[in-house]
Formats: C-alpha cells, structure tokens, sequence
C-alpha cells in the first residue's frame, strides 16, 4: 500500500510531568492511501473531529507519557498557488500510545480543548465541491515532557474521486450468452461495500441512466464485500432471469462510511447486449413494419415481409442517411394513427442497398 504522510497532522505541547526524564523516541503518523473521499465535517466541526472513516493512524512511543496535540489544516485549491488555512486544534493532556485519527474528540479518550475555524474558507469549499477537492497541507509539533520539540509537515491531494472508478468488463455495446456475464470494477480504496444494479434498457430514447432507475431492476444488490471487484452474474439470484436478444444497462456503486452518512461513488453506466440481440433486433423490424395495415397497398408489404428470407441490415430515410429503429416506429405510429396522410405505399426493390 502506498503511505502518504499527510491530512491531520497534529501538534502536540508541553505537559509538565512530575516525571522529567520522560521523553518521546518515536512519533509518527501513517496515512491509508490512496483515499478516494474524505468527509470534511470532520474539519470543522465543534465538538468533535472524529471521522468514521480511518484516514491515518498516530504512533507515539514510549507509551503513557503525558502529551497535548495541537493540528494545523491549510487548503490550496485546484489550479491556485496560495493556502488557505482552515482549521486548528488542541488536545487536553491525553497518555501516549497509538491511535486512529476516529479516536479524537468525542466520546474517546483524547478529547478537544480548543479549536478554530476558517467558515469562510470552508463554506467555499463546500459551495465549489461538496467534499475536499484539491492540496491540503498539515503541520504537526511534538512536544514531551523534556521539553523536545519536533516538527512535521506534509499533504494530502484530492481529485474527482469518480474518475479512476470505472467498470472494465463489460465493454459499451459488448455481447455475452445469457449465462456467461461478468462484471468486474476497479477497487476504491475505503470502500466499505458495493452495490451493483442492472436493468433492461428497452429504448434507445430513455438515457441509459433513466433505464437502469426506471420499473423493477433485473438486480438491485445492496451489499458486496469490499474485497470483491467482480461477480459471475450466473451465480447471483435475480428479480428476473436475463433474457437472450435483449439489451440491458449495469452500474457499481462504492459505498463509502462518513461520519455524515454513508457517501455513494457510482460508476459510468454500461450497456451490453445478450447473444441474439442483433437477430432479434430484425425480427422486431419486421414485425413492426407489419403493423402498417391500415396504409394504402399493405397487401404489397405483407408479401414482402412474411419472406422468412428476408433480412434487414439497415434502417435509411429518403437520403440514405441512417435512422435508428425508435425513428421508425415513431414514424409507423404516426402513419398508423392518422392513415388520412398516406397519399400511396410503394415498395422498391434496390440490389445496391
């Protein structure tokens, strides 16, 4: 795992001891990364900067020496060169030992004496974002008992966490038998859970997003294990079985634990098709241009397509530019609904289309 020594670094002060020898040999702060969010509630808020989430851990040594940690948050935004400072604090006396950075404040036994927020600073950030977008720098001192003092700086980047989530199989568009769908996502780190959803997308006139919220999901599963990235669609238990000839729409979602709620990292949506789609697709053509029964001279259309030799590769209009098959049947539901229109109905064989 890549460590990253940043986010929260804290200061810590004097506490006179009856004990002036005790002194701190070892102090330091190891960061889980890559982090894809952080909650930034847990910088301003004014009684407690505990997160649910563990960003970093804090080692101090030797244990039980009496210590006070004073942090010091500044924030860069994208693209800018000057800081911004945004949050401070101070413990109260508190023993050495190591910690996560959920064990401050609260209910825990280091507990928060003082602390001061930029709200200017942060409301913009949260206006601009919603979350922490760009360079956070922290600045954390050290002192024991002896009167040592030592002094860390380093930082933290955040970009959109959504851009390196991303669904690698299925490819947009790939096909799969009914009983051989795999669908697997890159990891995020922190998640605590994932969720995977997936509906028939049956018009290419809803977006792929209104198909996959829109009726009953084919599967809708609230809950896999964060140390799985793939599932064999074969195995999971559906509303519905998948059917051949159709196509249908999937999206993963990160599941992230914040002290403010859980937060949701979705991936893009997918389309994939199941084997027959394209055969089916004809089919349906077919049988959609045979609706046409109450236009002038159906009887010639009729014929032709009751040829069960008769394939369609294409849809064009009078241009012979392409047209998609939601086009024709809205234009079929016109002809049908108003019949009154239709002047005559030809049809012309071309061997070069």
């Amino acid at each position: 795992m890549k460590i990253c020594r940043t986010f929260l670094f804290l200061l810590f002060a004097v506490l006179l001891s009856s004990s002036v020898s005790a002194q701190v040999t070892n102090f330091d702060v190891t960061f889980f990364t890559p982090l894809p969010e952080i909650d930034i509630a847990a910088l301003y808020s004014s009684k407690d900067i505990s997160s649910v989430q563990k960003v970093f851990q804090v080692s101090i040594l030797p244990d039980n020496i009496d210590v006070v940690l004073h942090g010091e948050i500044s924030w860069t935004d994208i693209g800018k060169t000057s800081a911004q400072w945004i949050y401070n604090f101070t413990t109260r006396p508190f023993k050495s030992t190591t910690f996560y950075n959920t064990d401050l404040g609260g209910n825990s036994f280091i507990k928060i004496a003082q602390q001061t927020t930029n709200t200017d600073v942060i409301k913009d950030l949260i206006q601009r974002y919603g979350k922490p977008v760009g360079r956070f720098d922290f600045t954390l001192t050290l002192r024991d008992p002896s009167g040592a003092e030592f002094t860390r700086t380093d930082y933290l980047e955040f970009t959109n966490p959504t851009q390196s989530f991303t669904i690698g199989t299925p490819q947009p568009g790939e096909e799969f038998q009914p009983g051989n769908i795999l669908i697997q996502w890159s990891a995020v780190p922190s998640a605590d859970h994932y969720e995977v959803k997936i509906n028939e997308l049956k018009s290419h006139r809803k977006s792929f997003e209104e198909a996959l919220n829109s009726g009953n999901p084919y599967y809708n599963n609230g809950k896999i294990e964060n140390s799985i990235t793939s599932i064999q669609l074969s195995e999971k238990d559906f509303t519905r079985p998948i059917e051949a000839g159709k196509e249908y729409v999937v999206q993963v979602v990160a599941v992230i634990k914040l002290a403010t709620g859980n937060r949701k990292l979705p991936s893009e949506i997918i389309n994939f098709r199941t084997a027959g789609f394209y055969d089916a697709n004809k089919i349906a053509i077919k049988n959609e241009l045979m609706t046409l029964t109450s236009l002038p001279g159906f009887s010639t259309f009729a014929s032709v397509f009751s040829d069960q030799n008769l394939v369609i590769d294409r849809l064009v209009d009078e241009k012979g530019n392409p047209i998609s098959q939601d086009e024709l049947r809205n234009l079929l539901n016109y002809f049908n609904a108003n019949p009154d229109v239709v002047i005559r109905t030809l049809f012309i064989y071309n061997n070069n289309q």
